[in-house]
């Protein structure tokens, strides 16, 4: 089974890079043996999948993603050659991750897969999310993961962007992130399990709520950027092995946490601290987690 990551750097005119995620020896990502711009997003996404991958010995992780800032090339870039990429990697799982949200590109890849690789199960974060919601597609996928602000945009039919829901960006100003799950679910603007990121991260699964992460509490990772991204590669990976989708949100939320414990976090790391701790405790923890033991 194998995880397909569809996303975008931010370099401008950077070159399409497909192929096996790897992590090099001083913790660069590689693709196809080419390394990752350094991108706090889809580098910490990657880092975080091809560790789980690595540690349960199942096929790392494969990405397509393209250089875009801001301007769609490499959004568009990475769309032309899905379905190539699907038919040569027969993937389980594809998660979209940082791209433009572009929905007529999103539903024409959403079809294309149903008669590409009708049993993957499709994943969604970040501007890959918004364009799924967007395009009124939600509901085809199987996991979502929005910050306290985003679950706020999925929730609200009637908008196409979360900064149009400002007022939840925060998670203040009424912000329950019970209630806008089961809106986004009610009106078809949620996967089927949602993984709401925060202070407590709430797992939704049709709507209701399934579990509540809230420990290890380690409130300097909400100050390190793509440790967001970390939580979205995480789970992406561990569906991709066959975990069940909550139970894969679940322990994701449980790794993240406890790799910034252990990293010691502070405002000053980064998201690669934290994928370098990964190693260490998917090999304390996961056994105990998930009961999926490796020896």
């Amino acid at each position: 089974m194998t995880l397909l990551v569809v996303a975008t750097y931010p370099v401008a005119g950077g070159t399409v890079l497909e192929g096996r995620v790897t992590i090099e020896s001083d913790g660069a990502v590689a693709i196809g043996g080419t390394r990752v711009p350094s991108s706090q997003g889809t580098s910490a996404m990657l880092g975080a999948a091809a560790q789980v991958a690595a540690h349960l010995g199942t096929s790392a992780p494969y990405a397509l993603v393209a250089g875009d800032i801001g301007r769609g090339d490499g959004t568009r870039a990475v769309y032309e050659r899905l379905l190539d990429a699907v038919t040569r990697v027969r993937p389980s799982v594809v998660a979209f991750h940082y791209m433009q949200p572009v929905m007529a590109l999103m539903r024409k890849a959403v079809d294309g897969l149903a008669e590409a690789a009708p049993g993957a199960l499709l994943v969604a974060d970040a501007g890959g999310m918004y364009a799924a919601k967007a395009a009124g597609l939600a509901s085809r996928f199987e996991l979502m993961t929005p910050d306290v602000g985003e679950v706020g945009f999925l929730a609200d039919p009637s908008v196409t962007h979360p900064a149009y829901v400002s007022r939840y960006l925060f998670g203040n100003d009424g912000f329950d992130p019970v209630m806008l799950a089961a809106s986004a679910h009610e009106t078809g603007g949620s996967a089927r399990v949602l993984l709401i990121k925060g202070a407590r991260d709430h797992i939704t699964l049709d709507g209701r709520v399934a579990e509540v992460v809230d420990e290890p509490c380690v409130p300097e990772l909400e100050a390190i950027g793509g440790t967001g991204d970390t939580v979205a590669g995480l789970a992406s990976a561990f569906l991709a092995a066959g975990f069940p989708t909550v139970d894969a949100a679940r322990c994701a939320c449980l790794a993240n946490r406890e790799a910034g414990r252990v990293m010691g976090a502070t405002p000053a790391m980064h998201a690669s601290d934290l994928v370098a701790a990964l190693p260490g405790v998917l090999a304390s923890e996961l056994c105990g987690w998930s009961g999926v033991c490796v020896a």
